[in-house]
């Protein structure tokens, strides 16, 4: 389907971005997917629709959405609608299990859930559901836009990304247009701005890094061609075509594309950056000697996505390291011991002020990241470790307490813990070690099928290993670290 006509009504208001670039390239074509392409102001024209339908629905500036929805044209309609009305988008993985949906939702506690048919987990919420291949605007009873007295300002929340907490329990991470636009800033200063830029989107829009790539562009006048979900194949022929000229890729992503194609890589492309979890400088080497421009970077959701990130001219000197702090950023290592290595501290216009649901913090409050991490001798950030017990899986942040939490509800199970070890083709893989209750007749099969009922798929430990202890420190916590090296090694039973 490709939308014609409709050149949109722009905006004055500054924080409306989408109605500011329509008032100045209605033209200029901003999304293409398999299923749409649209121009700017076609999309202004479609927002202003949907900002009516969420009108209908009883939607008010500071109240949530919850989005079920894919990588697809319909989510980006309501990503814009939100921020026109002052709503808060909030973006959920459909791949949650109906237990960490309704965890979220009660969390957010939206005025409205949109979402494709066949999600659980839903019910006592006011639900818009769409099919497959509908516009949100053809939803609407009445087919004209509905003027809004009330619009976005600096200081809106823009969205609640979920992310877990070191406890395990998810927290809403409250990012406001202020802060993306202070991380699009400092993206463009690193990275250099360009209006011709082409942004490949192949990262979720449930994730930061996802989002981000839409609100830069707009921001840039740049164009974004979207896939549905990752696909190595065609991602590494994007790269290779010319169609695109930036990317964003976790390190499995980049190793995937590297194994089918190992260039050439069109000199079209200006950056690739590379973030969401430790990339080995070997692989960094790989894909720079194939031809790509790989960038490392460090960010998170509560950075409104990279706070950090590889100068072109140290690459690929730089590989063993994230960069320098991007513009308005403050990168500062806590106590750090002799080696250098300490606590890294964030601060600075884009780094979130609160969760949701707490008090905010104090706008120049260092963040405490709760990762290891140094700096070298040029001033760039050394990431030591994602956090201390933090299994980063694909891309994909899993907390060994949350999945603890679920195996421990087991009647079977007396102890567990779960460990990260490192996986060649996820980068790392949760496993979990689970002492039986006394009599239990357990197995790694029954304990997978329990887990899969409570956790998304990503979550779920790949190895199980039943033993009669775990090892504790002296003061009675499990010594993961030891732990560690015993289910390396192969030494427990």
């Amino acid at each position: 389907m490709t939308p014609t006509g409709g050149e949109g009504r722009g905006r004055a208001g500054s924080w409306d971005w989408l109605g500011r670039r329509a008032a100045i390239h209605p033209e200029r074509e901003y999304w293409r997917s398999d299923a749409a392409t649209f121009t700017v102001g076609a999309l202004d024209a479609r927002v202003d629709r949907v900002v009516g339908l969420l009108d209908d629905r009883g939607v008010k500036p500071g109240d949530r959405v919850v989005s079920f929805l894919p990588a697809e044209y319909q989510h980006l309609e309501l990503l814009f609608a939100a921020i026109r009305l002052g709503a808060i988008l909030v973006p959920l993985n459909a791949a949650l299990s109906a237990e960490e949906r309704a965890e979220r939702i009660q969390s957010a506690d939206p005025r409205l859930v949109v979402t494709r048919a066949g999600l659980d987990g839903l019910s006592g919420r006011d639900l818009l559901v769409v099919p497959e291949a509908a516009p949100l605007d053809d939803l609407l009873a009445a087919g004209a836009p509905k003027p809004l007295p009330y619009g976005p300002s600096a200081d809106s929340v823009q969205c609640l990304m979920y992310t877990s907490g070191t406890s395990g329990s998810a927290k809403g991470v409250a990012l406001t247009l202020g802060q993306h636009a202070w991380a699009a800033l400092g993206s463009a200063r690193a990275i250099g701005h360009d209006p011709e830029d082409v942004w490949l989107l192949a990262l979720p829009l449930f994730h930061v890094g996802g989002q981000a790539i839409l609100l830069r562009a707009i921001l840039a006048g740049a164009r974004v061609v979207a896939l549905p979900r990752f696909d190595a194949a065609r991602t590494a022929g994007h790269l290779a075509d010319g169609s695109v000229t930036l990317a964003s890729l976790v390190p499995t992503m980049l190793q995937r594309v590297l194994d089918l194609r190992a260039g050439p890589f069109s000199p079209r492309l200006r950056a690739v950056l590379v973030g969401g979890g430790r990339a080995e400088p070997a692989l960094l080497e790989r894909a720079h000697a194939a031809g790509l421009p790989v960038r490392t970077a460090y960010g998170m959701t509560e950075t409104a996505s990279s706070a950090t990130t590889l100068e072109a001219g140290q690459v690929p000197e730089g590989f063993h390291t994230s960069g320098t702090p991007l513009w308005g950023v403050e990168v500062q290592i806590a106590e750090p011991g002799p080696d250098g290595v300490g606590e890294i501290w964030v601060r600075g216009p884009q780094v979130v002020r609160r969760y949701w649901g707490e008090s905010p913090r104090a706008a120049d409050e260092w963040f405490a990241t709760g990762d290891l991490g140094r700096m070298d001798g040029q001033g760039r950030l050394v990431v030591v470790d994602r956090r201390t017990d933090l299994i980063v899986s694909g891309g994909e942040n899993v907390y060994p307490a949350e999945i603890e939490r679920v195996v421990a509800r087991h009647p079977g199970v007396r102890a567990v813990a779960v460990v990260g070890v490192s996986d060649a083709v996820w980068g790392q893989s949760p496993v979990a070690v689970v002492v039986p209750a006394a009599g239990a007749a357990l197995t790694p099969d029954a304990l997978s099928v329990f887990a899969q009922e409570h956790l998304a798929r990503y979550k779920v430990p790949r190895r199980w290993i039943l033993t009669a202890s775990l090892p504790l420190t002296g003061s009675g916590k499990v010594w993961r670290a030891r732990l560690r090296t015993l289910v390396e090694r192969g030494e427990l039973c």
